[in-house]
């Protein structure tokens, strides 16, 4: 018998911004600036650091991501709620709770759900009019501007104990006391990333479009008792044998030429490319005869 061990992962922030603006005595007293200063910088952190923090968050979250499929045809009004739902059945059957599931829609097609035929009738109407967009299973649905998407990204689910989001240092202040200004000086500081964590990776479901910006995941097959791994989209491929997520693990090998096996093994693969969202992760139990 052989004893389990601990897939361990270190995460280290790398994101950080920051501004200085500063505003003279004479823009101060005229505009009695003091009294607005706290609307203008929440008007910056709305503004600009929400909408930065969140296009990283989806990013990351869709290239972590464990589960997903990449459509065989467009997405449209009659297909895009089954889509959903086969989204959710595949976390279940992953074992994800289904308590604090997110699920992140782009917005357009979030138009293509309330355009859908399950929405012909009366109580789906009444909500659609209330600008709610919805719920899936349980799953709050919520519409995401299609520039903070990953491209090629229709749409993704989300277990929210699947990633590590933190936020820290953030400050936002008025000065109105610097040495070497007369006037205001407002600034600003964040450092945040957003961490995918390795063994909740089947917390997160991806639906690429067809033929986008989404890869699909390896296939597998064995003669001989050689495992071949195949990317559709002709990209790399990263491998594991130890059952370890293999877009994290430092086990992680680089597929070039089919893998002679000795013994039953499981192999847990993922595609890649430059400029492209990673694949789901693939997983193959190979036979040895």
């Amino acid at each position: 018998m052989t004893e389990v061990d601990d897939e361990a992962n270190s995460y280290t922030l790398t994101k950080k911004r920051s501004f200085d603006k500063a505003f003279d005595e004479t823009n101060v007293q005229d505009q009695n600036f003091l009294k607005k200063g706290a609307a203008y910088l929440k008007q910056m952190w709305d503004e600009r650091y929400v909408p930065e923090i969140d296009t990283y968050r989806f990013a990351r979250w869709a290239d972590g991501a464990g589960l997903g499929t990449v459509a065989a045809a467009a997405i449209s009004k009659t297909n895009i709620v089954e889509a959903l739902l086969n989204a959710h059945a595949a976390l279940d059957d992953a074992g994800v709770p289904m308590e604090n599931r997110v699920t992140f829609i782009r917005s357009d097609y979030a138009v293509k759900y309330k355009l859908a035929d399950e929405f012909k009738y009366e109580g789906a109407k009444e909500f659609i009019q209330k600008r709610q967009i919805g719920e899936v299973e349980g799953s709050p649905l919520i519409k995401v501007p299609k520039n903070r998407f990953p491209s090629g990204v229709a749409f993704m689910v989300k277990y929210k104990q699947a990633t590590a989001d933190p936020v820290k240092m953030r400050m936002l202040r008025a000065k109105d006391d610097s040495d070497d200004l007369c006037g205001v000086r407002m600034q600003g500081l964040v450092r945040y990333d957003s961490f995918v964590l390795a063994q909740s990776a089947d917390g997160i479901y991806v639906y690429g479009e067809n033929a986008g910006n989404v890869l699909q995941a390896p296939t597998f097959s064995t003669a001989s008792n050689k495992v071949t791994i195949t990317s559709a989209d002709s990209a790399s491929i990263k491998y594991t044998t130890d059952g370890t997520n293999p877009k994290t693990s430092a086990t992680a090998q680089a597929y070039s030429a089919a893998v002679t096996i000795t013994e039953n093994t499981t192999f847990r693969a993922y595609a890649y490319a430059t400029g492209k969202t990673s694949s789901a992760i693939g997983s193959y139990d190979a036979v040895k005869t």
